[in-house]
């Protein structure tokens, strides 16, 4: 296997040009053929990287936009990246260009924001320095970002595979222009994103059995233009009002308010969708019920369009039931066999229904209280339903 290591210089002329701090998409006008049936990995930014963009040309007339071409050709025919290894670029001139359609593609072996500075001065000038804090402002409130590193690309040439990028020690200069420029930068601590989906569908059972769970499906649709994460900060299925519900799974839930939470391997683009499932715990007096459900990562901030209600019946089945009934301590403890002196192995909470699995005529109820758990209470602590 031949491997190569070289210090990555760019082809580029630069031009002036009037300075306005806006994202410019530069990743729109990409020849995408170059990297047809290429897959991208993806991330939860966790840092900022910011690296320098040398070049070794100085006649060659181009305009600002097709400075960001030729960066995506190089890298992607020349060095074998498969992809230009920035998410925003920034000139001299203080100019800003968007240079992937997610910030969460994955670029670099950690989850690193990358920003390139265009330019062979290791300086930055006032004009970039100016857009480099709005641009790291404006990314650290996005996504929650207290962290940066300050890096030179060195590629890893393979035969046969897509490039390596290895991190190296920059030029002390661009070091300490950087550290100079982030001196007082303090990040935040969380993300602000608004989040927007749709419901595609809800799927469960119209009767659910005491004693047996009813499995929930819900199909989610991303309805904004950056991709889901839910690793740092998790995307919660919760209850309305995050108000703790009567058909929890105890132990199985993340709490007695949220069912589950969407993986943290999972990455949700724009347009796609995410299937959840989650089981309701029916521990009620038989009739029709519903509960009322949306998406969330923080309290109070529900995502737009994610609300959705889950309908059904509870029935009794072929069995005898049972209802806690305990008001004073508010639960009931339940034991390994039907005498007082026997261990207490866990509790079922007032108002609570159970199948009867044996009575017994010294008034003690031995009762399915778990998929695989059975165990006794005594009966004046419960009233039996027909």
């Amino acid at each position: 296997m031949k491997i190569r290591s070289y210090i990555v210089l760019l082809s580029i002329f630069f031009l002036p040009f009037t300075v306005i701090f806006a994202y410019s998409n530069s990743y729109e006008d990409f020849d995408v053929s170059l990297v047809r049936g290429v897959e991208y990995g993806s991330q939860e930014p966790g840092k900022i990287l910011l690296t320098q963009i040398t070049n070794n040309y100085e006649n060659l007339s181009l305009n600002p936009e097709e400075f960001i071409d030729t960066i995506y050709y190089y890298s992607i025919t020349r060095l074998k990246l498969g992809n230009i290894p920035y998410h925003y670029i920034l000139d001299e001139s203080g100019n800003v260009y968007k240079t992937q359609n997610y910030d969460a593609i994955n670029l670099v072996d950690e989850n690193y924001l990358v920003i390139g500075y265009l330019s062979n001065n290791g300086q930055l000038t006032g004009k970039a320095q100016t857009s480099l804090s709005s641009l790291i402002d404006d990314l650290s409130y996005k996504y929650g970002l207290k962290e940066y590193d300050i890096y030179s690309y060195s590629i890893l040439e393979t035969e046969n595979t897509f490039s390596q990028i290895e991190l190296k020690e920059p030029t002390e200069l661009f070091k300490t222009s950087i550290d100079s420029i982030l001196e007082n930068w303090e990040g935040d601590d969380r993300e602000h994103l608004e989040y927007s989906a749709s419901i595609e569908s809800v799927e469960n059972n119209e009767t659910v059995i005491i004693g047996n769970k009813l499995k929930v499906t819900v199909t989610v649709k991303n309805e904004n233009d950056f991709v889901w994460t839910s690793d740092k900060y998790p995307i919660y299925v919760s209850v309305k009002d995050s108000e703790d519900s009567m058909f929890a799974e105890n132990e199985v839930w993340d709490s007695f308010s949220r069912p589950t939470h969407v993986n943290s391997n999972v990455y949700v683009l724009p347009g796609e969708t995410v299937t959840i499932e989650f089981n309701i715990d029916p521990k009620v007096i038989p009739g029709e019920y519903s509960e009322e459900f949306n998406l969330l990562k923080f309290e109070d901030e529900v995502f737009i369009g994610s609300e959705f209600t889950v309908n059904f019946t509870v029935e009794k089945g072929d069995q005898r039931i049972v209802q806690i009934d305990s008001p004073e301590a508010g639960y009931v403890n339940i034991r390994t066999c039907r005498r007082f002196s026997c261990d207490q192995v866990d509790v079922v909470y007032d108002g609570e229904v159970y199948p009867i699995v044996e009575y017994d005529e010294s008034c003690w109820y031995k009762i399915k209280y778990s998929d695989d758990k059975e165990g006794w209470f005594y009966c004046p602590y419960g009233n039996e339903i027909e």
